[in-house]
C-alpha cells in the first residue's frame, strides 16, 4: 500500500485508525508471520500511545481472525486458514459482481489517475521482482475497490475478506511464475481502467470477478497439491 502519512494533529480517532492500517498491513504483508507474539510495548512506544488503545486495535483485529489474545500469554498472529481459503473468495466474487447494483459512487477523475498510475506500477514490477511492491499495489487497488462501492455494509465486507486471505496470496507469490501473474494483473488493471473510463462500475467489478475467480484457480492448485 502507498505509504500511509500520520496525520500531523492526529483525533484520538485517527491514531486508533493508522495503528490499524499498520498492524494489519504488516500481517497481510507476513512482515508478522503466523505465530508471531506481537509485542504490545515495543508497539505502544512505536506509535507513541498507551497499551490501552493499542489493544482496542488488536481487540479488533482479533475478531477480523488476524490474531487471538491468549490471557497471560499475549498476543499471537493467527496460523493461515487454508479450509476458508475457497468460501472466502467465493463470497469476495459475489460481491465484485454485484458491485454495480450495491450503491456505487460516483467515479471521478482520482480513482482513473489512481488505477492509471497502478499500471505504471505494474509495468515497473515486470521489470523487477518486488513481492512487498506486489502487496502494496494489491492493497492500494483494493482500497480503490472499496471507494467505489456506496454500500457501508458491503465495502466493510470486502475489505474484511481481502484481509483474511491477503497473506495466503502472499505466501504462494514466490512459487508462481512472475511474468505470468504481473502479465495477468496488467491485463486486469488495463480492464478496470477501461470500465472507469466509461464510468461502468458494473462492469469493473465483472472484470475484477474474472480476475479473482483466476487467483483461486491457482492458489488451489497448491493447496490441493500439498
Amino acid at each position: 500500500m502507498e505509504a500511509m502519512n500520520k496525520p500531523d494533529k492526529p483525533s484520538a480517532d485517527q491514531r486508533l485508525r493508522y495503528m490499524y492500517e499498520s498492524i494489519r498491513q504488516r500481517i497481510g504483508m507476513l512482515h508478522y508471520p503466523p505465530g508471531m507474539m506481537i509485542n504490545e510495548m515495543q508497539l505502544a512506544n512505536e506509535f507513541g500511545v498507551s497499551r490501552t488503545p493499542l489493544r482496542r486495535v488488536l481487540q479488533q483485529l482479533s475478531y477480523e481472525g488476524l490474531v487471538e489474545i491468549r490471557n497471560g500469554v499475549g498476543t499471537r498472529v493467527t496460523d493461515i486458514d487454508m479450509k476458508t481459503f475457497k468460501d472466502i473468495y467465493d463470497l469476495r466474487i459475489l460481491l465484485a459482481e454485484t458491485m454495480g447494483s450495491l450503491s456505487p459512487n460516483w467515479v471521478t477523475d482520482r480513482h482513473r489517475k489512481k488505477l492509471d498510475e497502478m499500471i505504471e506500477r505494474a509495468r515497473d514490477l515486470r521489470e523487477k521482482k518486488n513481492i512487498d511492491g506486489y502487496a502494496n499495489l494489491s492493497n492500494d487497488l483494493e482500497a480503490l475497490i472499496c471507494d467505489l462501492i456506496g454500500s457501508k455494509p458491503a465495502r466493510e465486507m470486502t475489505d474484511l475478506l481481502y484481509y483474511q486471505v491477503a497473506r495466503i496470496w502472499c505466501s504462494f507469490l514466490p512459487n508462481l511464475d512472475w511474468d505470468g501473474v504481473i502479465g495477468e494483473t496488467l491485463e486486469e488493471l488495463k480492464g478496470l481502467s477501461d470500465a472507469l473510463a466509461s464510468s461502468d462500475v458494473g462492469t469493473f467489478g465483472k472484470v475484477r470477478a474474472t480476475y479473482l475467480r483466476l487467483m483461486l484457480k491457482k492458489v488451489s492448485r497448491y493447496i490441493s497439491s500439498d
